[in-house]
């Protein structure tokens, strides 16, 4: 008997490994308001909040200067962005897997839902995910516990002791908390051991066949 039947993943560094598009894009951004390349250790930081977030607190730019980085951030990923993609070693196997066995899945992330959708069908994971959870063009009020609640409103859960959240940040655990869920945390993404102990992880794994062994069981 499996031990889950609702799995929320997040994207980024969940599913796919999208960090080429996504650091390109913010380079471009931060190039055309005459900032310098950030080091290695910030562009991975940057992956996993909201852009708004991610702006305002790694690079001290003001409410009003917000919304024109996430702009010119996104014309390039647009644009690049969004090819520049590659799907984690085992995730189709894994949502195979987990579709074949009832598990309803969903993605919970801080993207917007049309790139995670344009990803997703590019990719051919499309058809083996149940609901595209994401953010709306606005990323205020994109909270990580929000995007969860309503991902697991889509699928009908009725009881979270049967669901279990899959991400790769602090922000995935915490988020799932929120939303009282368990959290499997990867160490395949942009995210660490240390990181995923500090926050009380219920599982940290390095692999897709860890994460099937959890939700489904021996």
């Amino acid at each position: 008997m499996r031990n889950y039947d609702i799995v929320l993943f997040d994207f980024d560094g969940t599913m796919v490994d999208s960090s080429e598009g996504i650091f390109k894009s913010l380079i471009y951004a931060l190039e055309s308001a005459g900032r310098e390349r950030p080091s290695d250790e910030t562009l991975r930081k940057f992956i996993g909040p909201p852009l708004y977030d991610s702006f305002k607190n790694l690079f001290g730019f003001e409410d009003g200067e917000i919304q024109k980085m996430i702009d010119k951030y996104r014309e390039r990923y647009r644009e690049k962005g969004l090819e520049e993609v590659e799907v984690y070693e085992g995730i189709p196997e894994l949502f195979k897997t987990l579709k074949e066995n009832g598990v309803k899945t969903a993605t919970a992330s801080s993207k917007p839902t049309q790139f995670i959708e344009r990803i997703l069908k590019s990719t051919g994971l499309y058809e083996y995910v149940d609901y595209v959870g994401g953010t709306a063009f606005d990323e205020k009020g994109s909270g990580k516990t929000a995007i969860l609640e309503n991902s697991l409103k889509m699928l009908g859960c009725t009881d979270r002791s049967r669901a279990i959240m899959v991400g790769d940040r602090k922000y995935d655990i915490d988020g799932a908390k929120g939303a009282g869920l368990k959290t499997i945390a990867v160490l395949y993404g942009f995210g660490s051991e240390e990181e995923f102990r500090e926050h009380k992880a219920e599982y940290i794994v390095k692999s897709t066949k860890e994460i099937e062994k959890i939700i489904l069981g021996d």
